[in-house]
């Protein structure tokens, strides 16, 4: 399709990237094209996914492209009935692809641009957001929604999302190897992916970056399926492979169980090597949830992403990828308080459900890690309590909220966007209710556990607090509205 992009600021971070310099070349004769990630699900006491979970832990800077608006959750503490038009969870989302990156490293004799084409599917998912700009295709994109830079997308992206459903993105003749600028930005999340010698990328448009950068949400299992033992307390891990292709068991040689607590402090502990296969029933390994108070320390952040550097790198990534995975996740995988997994996930699934086909003769390493968040007793804890609170409270409190947010001393400008993008905690601008801070203890994944402990423990409680914070899942569109309603909906004038 035609595209035109606003011309961007850019800056010289990209300059004088040539392609010989760079500093891990492929073998002499081949290309090396390297890819890392994580796909993200957030699993209950039972195994069972929790859907939900379309929050954007990192947000990416505004210059990235969208299929859809309002698609992911901004990481806010602020209650999203503040905000007019907000988004909300969509039920069918359980897992996250989060910011896969490609990089392309030429054959050290390689001294000339070279072009190429990169075509990535998602089985099961929407890729929901990319840079430098691609051909994307989804179930309901019409051709022309790009034509208002995607403001009328939502109204035709939030069908339901299902395993059957397939999203792709196509980037056609693609440059790479040249001396291009490169767009200017501060954003952590964006910065640590470009801290690796790769070749620079240039697509039709002029757009330039030193990988391809895309994300998605999907509605599939993980490969794992992690339960705690009714009797034990034990988590026991289970096979999830029914849908995948092949009779061949698949070998995970690098797992993680990992507890955060909120001061910071670590505890983990790395899991023998075991293997998939067909068998969901079978338990293919064991190991208690808890840790002892000495097993926690603040020095353990250091040995636990040494510990993921050394498998990442024995998987294929080259140190300084490794480096850019673990730093641009910081926050999620390290700083944010829960119990996770993680896990390399092996390729094979990998390749099933996100297969990638590049043009060019080349060497692919696809190093994937996987990570579950499991709920605790401390959330189950909490849940409990918000059921508890009386309508009367929750109204009240939620008065108070608005008053002390509304009411107070005017904020200097920015502080309103650092409160929406996470980066200051509310409680840094205003008091907090009792009622209010309960559900903002349940962590991140927080709606996500609101809504699943309603459908399956309603409550007064929990149905009011819902209510009150318009906490209340979002509901697929099914009839598509014609291109001038959905612009008369959307406020935009229709010519």
């Amino acid at each position: 399709m035609a595209y035109t992009y606003p011309v961007k600021a850019l800056s010289s971070l990209g300059v004088a990237l040539l392609l010989f310099a760079v500093a891990s070349p492929a073998a002499d004769n081949q290309w090396a094209i390297h890819e890392w990630g994580t796909f993200t699900s957030l699993q209950n006491e039972s195994g069972d996914a929790i859907g939900g979970i379309n929050t954007d832990d990192e947000p990416v800077p505004r210059f990235v492209h969208e299929l859809a608006n309002f698609l992911l959750l901004q990481p806010t503490e602020m209650p999203y009935s503040f905000c007019q038009g907000a988004p909300a969870c969509h039920p069918d989302v359980t897992m996250r692809l989060e910011t896969p990156v490609i990089y392309f490293h030429p054959p050290a004799a390689q001294t000339k641009i070279t072009t190429a084409s990169v075509f990535v599917k998602f089985r099961g998912g929407w890729l929901t957001e990319y840079y430098p700009f691609a051909e994307p295709s989804a179930p309901g994109l019409r051709p022309d929604d790009y034509s208002l830079t995607n403001v009328i997308s939502p109204l035709f992206q939030f069908g339901h999302l299902r395993a059957d459903t397939e999203s792709t993105l196509e980037w056609n003749h693609l440059e790479i190897g040249g001396d291009w600028p490169i767009t200017n930005t501060t954003a952590h999340v964006w910065t640590s992916p470009r801290a690796v010698q790769a070749a620079l990328v240039q697509t039709t448009n002029s757009e330039s970056e030193k990988f391809l950068f895309y994300r998605g949400v999907a509605h599939i299992d993980a490969p794992l399926r992690i339960s705690r033992d009714p009797g034990s307390g034990e988590l026991l891990i289970r096979s999830q492979l029914k849908d995948l292709p092949t009779k061949t068991p698949l070998t995970l040689n690098s797992v993680w169980l990992v507890d955060i607590q909120a001061g910071g402090k670590v505890a983990f502990r790395t899991l023998a090597p075991f293997s998939l296969d067909k068998n969901t029933r079978k338990i293919v390994a064991h190991t208690p949830p808890d840790f002892e108070p000495k097993d926690f320390s603040s020095a353990n952040l250091d040995k636990l992403k040494t510990s993921l550097r050394k498998a990442l790198v024995a998987d294929g990534l080259f140190a300084d990828e490794a480096n850019a995975l673990l730093n641009t996740w910081e926050l999620s995988y390290f700083k944010s308080a829960g119990l996770r997994v993680f896990f390399l996930v092996p390729r094979a699934w990998t390749d099933y459900y996100l297969p990638l086909d590049v043009s060019l003769p080349a060497t692919i390493n696809r190093v994937m890690v996987g990570r579950i968040e499991l709920v605790t007793p401390e959330q189950r804890k909490l849940l409990r309590q918000l059921s508890s609170f009386s309508s009367e409270l929750i109204r009240e409190q939620y008065g108070q909220l608005w008053t002390n947010f509304y009411a107070g001393p005017a904020r200097k400008p920015g502080e309103f966007d650092q409160l929406w993008y996470d980066k200051k905690p509310l409680s840094y601008d205003i008091p907090i209710p009792s009622t209010y801070q309960t559900y903002l203890d349940l962590g991140r994944f927080r709606n996500a556990l609101i809504l699943d402990e309603a459908k399956h423990h309603p409550s007064a409680g929990l149905t009011n607090f819902i209510s009150v914070y318009r906490l209340a899942a979002y509901e697929p569109v099914v009839k598509m509205p014609d291109r001038a309603t959905a612009l008369q909906l959307l406020h935009f004038p229709t010519h």
